[in-house]
């Protein structure tokens, strides 16, 4: 296996996606992740412990990708139940194909914040713990050694469902090298992943006294096409017992650091591409591809009256492609969601990063020469004016 002192060259790291099926597949155990100088994990090798036996190479997803599958049905969807709309970013498909996946035995993975709200991926085995995987985190998620965990579940005969990224989904195919019948796949329409050590920045230059009690990139409290993030805290006025109006006082509890995409400085930066892995901006998972048994997303644009009515607007309602048979039979058994087919056309008019790879703002260089040392708030409103 061809190595450096630190970065495995594999690939050129600016094509390495981190998705870490080189760290679960090696027998060693000599792979780690490790954070380079913008805040991406990409993976180091103890030469004292490699035996080049070349699996690192093989599972790499951007030099050996998957088959990819084209879609077999394209769906605005949405879940039956309002209480499931409300917890979830967009229409709550992550809940209508989870709930079953666990009420089966069965084990669902996905993005979570850890207890220093860092995101990783974590698994869940109740319903009670869904609730810390629903909702979008905008920033790239740590693996770890989940790839490991979903392949001891999967070999016990559980049932699994496993979400992330394109490329994360991508990565773990190729780790497990078989097809599973107990194992779903469920990507997302993704746009780009922010830097780690950027949200980890921000957080800490905006929280010194104040501790995080919640996070919500996609607060539906007003609306939910506006991507308010919000962050629940030990300070502010109690809700209960305040004469004012709740709009007032939600209002008032997250007024120093709630925001929507185009008050917030992260969220910004997130979506004017300045803050994005290097792989996103040349992403190989992209051209509508599919390498999951379903791709969620939000339905932006196409919003079909049959079944999203103006009351429901504030909700949302979301996108499901189903791209394999296996996928289409276990939709089929489902009766918490409603739906009806929607042209793919309408779709990525809407939702660009199902084509297309986001390009990197012209200042993307010249923030991380710089956000080490300077307010991470600060310098980014200063090079997105």
């Amino acid at each position: 296996m061809p190595h450096t002192n630190s970065i495995l060259s594999l690939t050129p790291q600016q094509n390495c996606c981190g998705c870490s099926a080189c760290l679960n597949v090696c027998p060693k155990a000599c792979i780690t992740m490790q954070s380079d100088a913008e805040g991406f994990l990409y993976p180091t090798v103890d030469q004292t412990s490699c035996v080049d036996c070349g699996l690192c190479e093989k599972v790499c997803p951007v030099l050996h990708p998957p088959e990819p599958h084209a879609a077999l049905a394209i769906y605005a969807a949405k879940h039956t139940s309002k209480k499931v709309r409300k917890a979830s970013s967009s229409g709550g498909m992550f809940t209508a194909l989870a709930q079953p996946v666990l009420e089966k035995g069965g084990v669902v993975f996905g993005a979570g914040f850890d207890k220093d709200w860092n995101v990783c991926h974590q698994s869940a085995e109740t319903l009670e713990d869904l609730d810390k995987l629903r909702r979008s985190k905008y920033v790239q998620s740590n693996i770890g050694n989940t790839f490991q965990q979903a392949k001891n579940f999967l070999d016990q005969g559980r049932p699994v469902l496993f979400t992330g990224t394109p490329c994360q989904i991508a990565g773990l195919k190729n780790y497990l090298g078989k097809e599973y019948e107990n194992l779903l796949t469920a990507d997302i329409i993704c746009h780009g992943v922010p830097s780690p050590a950027v949200w980890r920045k921000f957080l800490d230059e905006n929280f010194i006294h104040t501790k995080i009690k919640a996070i919500n990139f996609r607060n539906k409290f007003f609306a939910w096409n506006k991507f308010y993030l919000s962050f629940q805290t030990n300070k502010g006025p109690r809700i209960h017992g305040d004469k004012r109006s709740l709009n007032e006082v939600f209002r008032s509890l997250f007024r120093k650091f709630s925001h929507t995409t185009y008050e917030n400085a992260f969220l910004k930066a997130f979506l004017k591409d300045l803050i994005l892995r290097p792989a996103c901006h040349a992403c190989a998972f992209k051209n509508n591809q599919h390498w999951s048994d379903f791709t969620m997303g939000d339905l932006w644009g196409a919003w079909p009256r049959s079944i999203l009515s103006k009351q429901d607007q504030k909700l949302g309602i979301s996108v499901l492609i189903i791209s394999s048979e296996k996928g289409r039979s276990f939709f089929k058994q489902l009766s918490t969601v409603q739906y009806v087919s929607v042209p793919l056309e309408k779709v990525t008019t809407f939702n660009l990063p199902l084509k297309t790879s986001p390009q990197p703002h012209f200042n993307r260089e010249i923030f991380f020469a710089r956000y080490q040392q300077e307010p991470v708030q600060t310098l980014i409103v200063t090079l997105l004016e």
